[in-house]
């Protein structure tokens, strides 16, 4: 026992300070890798994948439209073949690109962000149609022009939107998360349409139909998650818009323009996947969906109508179509 008691001093007095010094080392790193549970013990601390928001969080976005426009009112001349039979000729037109560009901040005290959106698409159709007597073209814009065997129309829409929106989420589940909005939509809206008609000489028929208008702009949004950050995402608005439409017509030598303010109602809904790669303090997103808008009584146009068998009479006929903007959106955005 005496052998043993002497040999364990002699250890201790050879490597009791190297000990000391990696205890002391030990409970250092211990430390950094390390944190206080609820209990008041110790436990180790892990890294975390998942991001989280900052005391106010704010975010970029952009994303491309591939979208196709339809609008009522665009029939220019009726192909009226020789066995009786005819058909209505109307705009066509083609897939065009446009964007969408915002940004937002969130609001540390209420909890609810604040997005402000600009939203830009154009598009254009070129259409023509001519025939070979017998058969006959019916003008359907601007007065009744005899003996036409020519008809050609162009027709162009610019769409531009601002939104700026409260969006405040809340989650029913782990996996399901609703959010709603309510917000401000200034939007405006130009339609030209030319035509030609070619007779004895051309005969151009112009009209335009230019809206500007500011109203609420209420929705809701849907996010359900799947797997791997991928998300299935749906977003419903509608709003309820005043403004101008400033309608203009000219043909021949006459020329009328008009001015009213209307209410027009408009809904919109995107319905896609959403995918998020989250880090501690940024996260990306990229989506695809399929979204629609739809506007109510927005395409007007005023036309000239000739009545009376004895005498000569112009009668002044307004008219509202409906139009619509569809397609793929495309959207990247970060977060921190």
């Amino acid at each position: 026992m005496r052998y043993f008691l002497l040999s364990f001093i002699f250890l201790f007095s050879l490597y009791g300070g190297d000990l000391e010094e990696r205890v002391a080392s030990l409970e250092e790193e211990m430390e950094q890798v390390g944190t206080k549970t609820e209990g008041g013990g110790f436990g180790a601390s892990f890294a975390s994948g998942k991001f989280e928001k900052g005391w106010i969080g704010i975010q970029f976005f952009g994303g491309a439209l591939y979208w196709h426009a339809k609008v009522g009112g665009t029939e220019y001349v009726y192909d009226l073949a020789t066995g009786g039979s005819g058909k209505v000729e109307t705009q066509s037109f083609d897939w065009d690109w446009g964007y969408r560009v915002g940004a937002g901040i969130r609001l540390p005290i209420v909890k609810w962000e604040v997005i402000g959106t600009y939203t830009h698409f154009g598009t254009q159709d070129n259409e023509g149609r001519g025939i070979i007597p017998p058969s006959l073209l019916v003008s359907l814009k601007g007065g009744v022009i005899p003996s036409i065997y020519e008809a050609r129309s162009d027709y162009k829409i610019d769409y531009d939107n601002i939104e700026l929106t409260l969006h405040q989420s809340s989650f029913l589940s782990r996996l399901l998360g609703f959010g709603t909005m309510v917000g401000v939509k200034r939007a405006w809206i130009d339609q030209k349409q030319g035509v030609t008609y070619r007779s004895r000489e051309a005969i151009r028929v112009k009209d335009r139909c230019r809206f500007v208008g500011t109203g609420p702009n209420l929705g809701l949004n849907m996010n359900w998650h799947l797997l791997y950050g991928i998300s299935l995402v749906g977003d419903a608005s509608g709003s309820l818009l005043f403004g101008e439409f400033e309608v203009k017509h000219s043909e021949n030598e006459i020329a009328l323009k008009g001015s009213s303010y209307l209410f027009t109602p408009t809904l919109r809904f995107l319905f896609g996947l959403n995918w998020d790669y989250p880090m501690r303090s940024t996260q990306f997103s990229l989506s695809l969906g399929y979204e629609a808008e739809y506007f109510w009584r927005q395409n007007q146009s005023v036309e000239i109508e000739n009545r009376g068998a004895s005498g000569f009479r112009i009668q002044l006929m307004r008219y509202a179509e409906d139009l619509t903007f569809y397609g793929a959106t495309l959207r990247a955005g970060i977060e921190f």
